[in-house]
């Protein structure tokens, strides 16, 4: 569209090779390397290039901010302060888009919410990362700046197939099969985003729920099994996942089907369907490696099955996923913000 962009990002040896890979758009597209917690470098990073506006997407999410919740906190809510701080400096107060989660709605039972996560929905967080969501919209919401809230559902990339280790597995793992996500392809993610600076003054100022359109909606094992089956590994099937308990409110992920029709309208973002999103993902992987993986799947999804039923009899998991009493067991209750022992959550 022609503007100016700087990109803000911790330096690393990572983050340095990929300055380097996007040096031929110098010029347009400025990398500058700044700790966000540290205010100072803050004010003057935003001095010296008095924005218009400003997208934060930096943040600890969940479950890597389960091992460490803490820093997640300063970095998801004393570095959005900071920015919002160095903002209210400017002579032109920039607009402030702002990526948010749909853990701030905390436990997401279907059986009990049929109609899914609508404008109307209340804030409940079950864990650190909603809360520390909320928290931040509140600071961005009373900053004074004209602003707008993302909640985003699942965005999906091929990058997501580097996050499948680890933490990213437990939290898979723990979440119901039956569990129903909105998924959004990460090009319609950074579209919505691209659109809200530009927003006209009247729909400035809102909250908007980010996801794509109606081929997302699914359920954890059908995205996981959809995923498994574009790169060339097959369907694990419902055995693979335990259900959720339909009498158990706080027994479900902070993951539901989105109403987008007023987003979309404002936004206009969603350009992509599940198809391609999975044709897109499945990409991601070298041809050699897809291949192998395709020679070696019956293999592969017996490895798989065995290795979940093994994990689930080690953890002592009963009929039910209790996603929140494996993450507060795993992690320890001090990343739960609501017990899942049958306490109601807190807003």
């Amino acid at each position: 569209r022609g503007h100016t962009v700087v990109a803000v990002e911790l330096r690393n040896p990572k983050t340095e090779k990929a300055a380097a890979g996007i040096a031929s758009h110098q010029g347009k597209l400025i990398v500058e390397f700044a700790d966000l917690l540290d205010a100072a470098t803050v004010a003057d990073l935003l001095g010296k290039h008095q924005p218009e506006a400003i997208i934060h997407l930096a943040a600890i999410c969940s479950p890597a901010c389960y091992t460490n919740p803490g820093l997640a906190r300063r970095v998801n809510v004393d570095a959005t302060r900071n920015l919002l701080d160095a903002a209210r400096g400017l002579a032109k107060p920039p607009v402030f888009a702002y990526a948010s989660s749909s853990a701030v709605y905390g436990s997401c039972n279907p059986y009990l919410r049929p109609q899914g996560i609508t404008e109307d929905t209340p804030l409940a967080p079950i864990e650190c990362y909603g809360r520390d969501k909320i928290d931040s919209e509140n600071y961005v919401a009373s900053s004074g700046l004209p602003y707008a809230i993302l909640r985003l559902a699942g965005v999906l990339s091929p990058d997501g197939l580097s996050n499948m280790k680890g933490e990213y597995l437990l939290l898979t793992r723990a979440t119901p099969g039956d569990n129903r996500v909105h998924g959004i392809d990460a090009r319609d993610a950074a579209l919505a985003f691209a659109n809200a600076v530009f927003l006209e003054a009247d729909d400035l100022n809102q909250v908007f729920l980010i996801g794509g359109n109606a081929s997302y909606r699914k359920t954890q094992r059908e995205i996981e099994d959809d995923m498994m089956e574009a790169i060339g590994i097959g369907r694990l099937g419902e055995s693979a996942s335990l259900p959720g308990d339909p009498d158990d409110p706080l027994g479900w992920s902070f993951t539901d089907w989105y109403d987008t029709e007023r987003s979309q309208a404002v936004l206009n973002y969603q350009r992509h369907n599940w198809q391609q999103t999975r044709d897109w993902v499945a990409g991601g992987l070298p041809k050699g490696a897809r291949l192998l993986i395709r020679l070696i799947s019956p293999l592969l999804r017996a490895v798989m099955r065995l290795n979940l039923a093994v994990q689930k009899k080690r953890e002592k998991r009963g009929k039910y996923a209790d996603p929140w009493k494996l993450i507060g067991a795993t992690y320890g209750e001090g990343v739960l913000v609501a017990s899942p022992a049958g306490q109601a959550p807190t807003q």
